[in-house]
């Protein structure tokens, strides 16, 4: 009940001024509720809650009207007061009383005057604020607001430390230290690093400022030290409970007040929010330039399909040609000549078809177990024993990189390109880094990682010290037939063709370069990771449909072995008449060659009859690899004969 009276009448605690104690009490005058003013009034007369309702006791509230208001004076010790209290009803039933006591101005409604340096802050705010929209470069942001975090908390200097990779101890240190009360020189930079990473985790986990003096002896009078100040405050800057920054604020002589400490938080606050802000900013125009990217890559990846397949008909009718033509022309050098340079060109052309036609539709022609540590090994034996002296090469790869599913002479492919790129970008000495390790992506990291989806991938990077591409080429390489070398050094369908096997491996391309700084190639392929299945006690029934005797039995024989129960059937129609009159099987194997309904037509007619259980199709003469057909049909899986045992077993554990 009191309940209900506070969820109907508590619009009147929005409604009072605070210069009025407002409660409500029940019929037998317990308070039931009560705003901050008249909490204020009880501790300013020393009342106790539970005492209040006895002050009421000595007067007769029963005779108050519906909708009428009794005035009356409250006598607390040597006062006076006044008090109106109304009644509060739903319809003939009273809910209780409101009662409002006049005490005049309250200790909350006193305004703690606007001071000088309160001006200060707002009018630099309103700047920043401004700057915030306008400007384009984070640096120069930073600088702004820590130029003003000085002026405001009469600080000597200040020093940003941006979180680069806090485990690593890698941060990005800027100062800021207009008279050079603090000469900056490396081995300062060393100092503050070296002492920070404590201090870093403390701000991390404690997230408030921490101040440090010459004086006192305490966690941060180490670092005042270093920078010769008598009292230095590190102010942790947190964005969505994540520490990324820094603010370090020195006085040579003198202590931080509460006013000075709380305006460097301030300060810290917004310097948070620009970093994220920019940050956010970036990674959107960085997933849109990604995105018309990937759209571009998809649009001529489709018009370049469809011209292959044409160009690889064209190609048929070329080599028939030719093979007719070394049959019916007399033996002469000349002629075989020119006949070995027409197929040598077709040759070629069929391979820059296939590049293509693997873009088009990016799908790994033959899924394996491969182990990225032989394929690096391999590369580093082949580049150190061709690559030029002159270029230094350094292999830098985990000893146990996890294993990826896909296949090896497409990744051995991409490695091998992206060397050879780095080795022409360097014109006469210079270096390359080929590395490997594992890499978690998670919530933490995502961000820097954004076309990722979480998990465990292999990291593959090629880095070289060459001439580097243009920001404008940058968003250009993956481009077919777009390249940087003149025609003579190699082809620009390189590194389309490997952006297509990336993308085959379900994995991400990312590119930085600099001109004349060099280029780093960072590919993300997923790791393999095999998907724990429960073993299920319960024997599986499967129904086995195979037109030759000798390979029923034999596949029966196997299955058994494997703890299946097998039931044997030699055609279509069998299986049909099996399903629908004897019993309900977990799996069904049908070959694709059988007398009456064929392989296909069985699973049609299944799942007319709106069975659900997976139908597994193979066939020894009969290429059915479009999927999307036999989805249509009804198919679950498809095998190839001669079977392949382990494959058999493993797809209908996957299946069943």
């Amino acid at each position: 009940m009191p309940q209900e009276i506070v969820s109907k009448y508590k619009l009147t605690k929005l409604l009072q001024p605070d210069s009025v104690a407002s409660t409500i009490v029940d019929k037998n005058l317990k308070l039931i509720w009560y705003n901050d003013s008249f909490e204020d009034f009880l501790k300013a007369n020393q009342v106790k809650p539970k005492a209040f309702p006895s002050l009421l006791s000595q007067y007769d509230f029963k005779k108050i009207k519906k909708n009428k208001t009794l005035t009356l004076k409250l006598k607390l010790k040597n006062n006076m007061l006044p008090v109106s209290v109304k009644l509060l009803t739903t319809g003939k039933k009273i809910d209780g009383y409101l009662i409002k006591i006049k005490i005049g101005s309250s200790r909350r409604s006193k305004l703690t005057p606007v001071t000088k340096s309160d001006f200060e802050f707002m009018f630099e705010l309103q700047n920043i604020l401004t700057l915030l929209i306008k400007e384009n470069s984070l640096l120069k942001l930073s600088n702004e607001i820590i130029k003003k975090c000085i002026s405001l908390s009469k600080s000597d200097y200040a020093i940003t430390v941006y979180n680069i990779q806090e485990e690593a101890q890698k941060y990005d240190i800027v100062f800021y230290d207009p008279e050079d009360h603090v000469p900056n020189s490396g081995n300062l930079k060393k100092d503050i690093v070296s002492n920070f990473s404590f201090l870093n985790k403390w701000l991390n986990a404690n997230q408030r400022s921490l101040k440090g003096s010459q004086a006192q002896n305490n966690l941060a009078s180490t670092l005042s030290r270093i920078l010769k100040s008598e009292s230095i405050l590190l102010t942790p800057c947190i964005f969505d409970n994540k520490h990324i920054a820094t603010i370090v604020v020195g006085k040579i002589k003198g202590e931080y007040t509460t006013y000075q400490i709380k305006t460097v938080e301030q300060f810290a606050a917004l310097l948070s929010f620009s970093i994220t802000s920019f940050r956010a900013r970036e990674l959107n125009t960085a997933l849109e330039t990604r995105l018309l990217q990937s759209q571009k890559l998809e649009t001529i990846g489709k018009l370049s399909s469809g011209m292959a397949h044409d160009f690889s008909n064209l190609l048929s009718s070329i080599f028939g040609s030719v093979n007719l033509l070394r049959k019916r022309i007399p033996e002469n050098e000349n002629i075989t000549k020119l006949i070995d340079n027409i197929e040598s060109c077709s040759i070629r052309a069929r391979d820059l078809t296939k590049g293509l036609l693997s873009f088009g539709k990016p799908t790994p022609k033959r899924k394996e177990l491969v182990d990225p540590n032989l394929l690096l090994s391999e590369i580093t034996k082949v580049v150190n024993h061709t690559f030029p002296k002159s270029i230094t090469f350094e292999s830098n790869v985990e000893d146990t990189l996890y294993n990826i599913l896909g296949n090896s002479t497409e990744i051995y492919q991409i490695l091998l390109n992206l060397c050879v790129n780095a080795k022409e970008s360097i014109e006469k000495s210079g270096k390359i880094i080929l590395s490997g390790k594992n890499i978690k992506i998670d919530k933490q990291n995502n961000l820097q990682h954004p076309l990722l989806h979480q998990g465990n991938y292999v990291w593959l990077s090629v880095s070289d010290t060459g001439s580097g591409i243009s920001e404008e080429n940058v968003l250009k390489i993956f481009d077919p037939y777009f390249s940087t070398k003149i025609k003579e050094t190699g082809s620009g369908l390189g590194l389309y063709v490997t952006y297509g096997i990336i993308k085959a491996h379900n994995g991400e391309v990312e590119v930085s370069s600099k001109v004349s700084k060099g280029t780093t190639f960072d590919v993300f392929i997923p790791a393999y990771e095999p998907k724990i299945q429960k073993e299920s006690s319960e024997e599986k029934i499967i129904l086995l449909a195979e037109d030759e005797v000798m390979l029923n039995d034999l596949l029966a024989e196997l299955l058994e072995s494997a703890g299946y129960y097998v039931l044997k059937v030699y055609n279509g129609n069998e299986v049909i008449k099996v399903l629908t009159e004897e019993l309900k099987v977990d799996m069904v194997i049908l070959d694709y060659n059988m007398p009456g309904l064929n392989g296909l037509e069985c699973s049609e007619k299944i799942r007319s009859l709106n069975m659900d259980m997976p139908i597994i199709l193979s066939s020894g003469s009969v290429s059915l690899n479009d999927e999307d057909r036999l989805r249509k049909k009804g198919v679950t899986g498809f095998l190839t004969k001669p079977y392949e045992f382990d494959t058999l077993l493993a797809t209908i554990k996957k299946l069943i």
